[in-house]
């Protein structure tokens, strides 16, 4: 049997550490950092890598002994689910208490046993109100902002008591900002986090967001409650060398084979963009697999681009109608871009500058060096290339 090609190369989900092409320095410098109590922040465009760093990172620091916690913004929905989310996941450090937890979570209060329930009222003493938002489903919603409050300082009050570093990972992180404000206001809920987390001494914090206009603005202006809180990391480019030697390898657990000129066509289409590249290595190890080949030839991946064009193109059409709702000139400049004949220099510089910041908010362009801009996603570069002008 073959190896199945989005196990080979994922693309839609944060790729394993072990699977990871080119980011062992960044892994090593956050984790360093991070064990020695630094905070970090991270910002840039979805499917760039940050998450699956970030993720390898918290598997570093738990092999090393540390305590680790995640929570992933976009996947609660208000104050009352991130605090009890936070908990959960804070007290899972302790196998003991986790297990507590379960039960009493699974069967309530009621159920326990004299001992279970004496170490519920032992634990709640030793570490606060925090581990009763993980013991009781739905407390949380009774006051949520309370609630948060007390999951937000019960990290530290683990960390503490167990003589241990604890990294916390908050993921798009960009989303207590969000407009719909799901957490309360967030200039009230961000200067409520920098007052518990600037009095912890046990807790290192790791931010990752995919808007990063926003993430810019959270941590960097002044009057901001996180400025100044924690560095800002940039992940490095991922050479070619590292992209030649990852996918050689990874072919090579399915038998494969990949020649000079296809290897290098693929990490060209590619673009350095990790999950771009992964995807046409992926519609390349899918198409040997249906040609019964174990060679994967120049020819292969042309062919699998366009598949990968093909496959994103429903994406795709939804940032071009996102990209015509920013301005009136934004798709005649996207494509300009795209096609290498930017038409800049015929509009107003304000309108220019204008619509190549809204460009970079929507996380469709970034700024490369002093008037160089490009398209992020090669894919989306080469669908913008290829788009009718003439199309209403």
């Amino acid at each position: 049997m073959r190896q199945a090609s989005a196990e080979l190369s994922p693309t839609n989900e944060p790729i394993p550490a072990s699977q990871m092409i080119g980011r062992e320095r960044d892994v090593d410098e956050l984790t360093s950092r991070l064990e020695n109590g630094l905070h970090l922040w991270l910002a840039g465009p979805r499917r760039t890598g940050k998450t699956s760093v970030c993720d390898a990172v918290l598997t570093r620091c738990e092999a090393q002994g540390h305590y680790i916690a995640k929570v992933d913004l976009f996947r609660v929905g208000d104050a009352a689910e991130l605090a009890e989310s936070l908990a959960v996941q804070v007290i899972r450090n302790r196998s003991a208490a986790h297990r507590l937890v379960r039960a009493t979570r699974k069967a309530g209060r009621a159920a326990l046993s004299a001992a279970q329930a004496t170490a519920v009222l032992k634990l709640g003493q030793e570490l606060g109100e925090g581990v009763e938002i993980a013991l009781s489903p739905g407390l949380a919603a009774e006051e949520p902002q309370k609630a948060l409050d007390a999951a937000l300082r019960l990290p530290e009050a683990v960390a503490k008591a167990d003589r241990k570093r604890l990294v916390l990972f908050f993921d798009e992180f960009q989303e207590v900002a969000a407009d719909r404000k799901p957490y309360g206001d967030p200039d009230a809920v961000t200067k409520r986090m920098r007052a518990i987390f600037q009095r912890t001494s046990s807790v290192s914090y790791l931010f990752a967001g995919s808007v990063e206009h926003v993430m810019r603005d959270l941590f960097g202006p002044s009057d901001r409650a996180f400025s100044g809180f924690g560095e800002f990391y940039e992940l490095g480019a991922i050479d070619a060398d590292a992209w030649r030697k990852g996918l050689v390898e990874r072919y090579a657990v399915d038998g494969c084979l990949i020649a000079d000129p296809a290897l290098g066509r693929l990490i060209e289409l590619g673009a350095g963009h990790p999950r771009a590249t992964m995807l046409v290595a992926q519609q390349a190890h899918l198409l040997s697999v249906q040609l019964e080949t174990t060679t994967i030839s120049a020819d292969l991946v042309e062919l699998a681009f366009q598949r990968a064009i093909a496959g994103d193109r429903p994406t795709m059409e939804q940032t071009v109608e996102s990209i015509r709702r920013l301005h009136r000139q934004a798709l005649a400049v996207a494509r300009g871009l795209a096609t290498g004949h930017p038409p800049q220099s015929r509009l107003h510089p304000g309108v220019r500058d204008r619509v190549l910041k809204r460009l970079q908010h929507a996380g469709v362009v970034e700024h490369v060096a002093r008037g160089d801009w490009r398209i992020i996603n090669p894919l989306l570069r080469t669908y913008l290339a290829e788009l009718d002008p003439l199309r209403p």
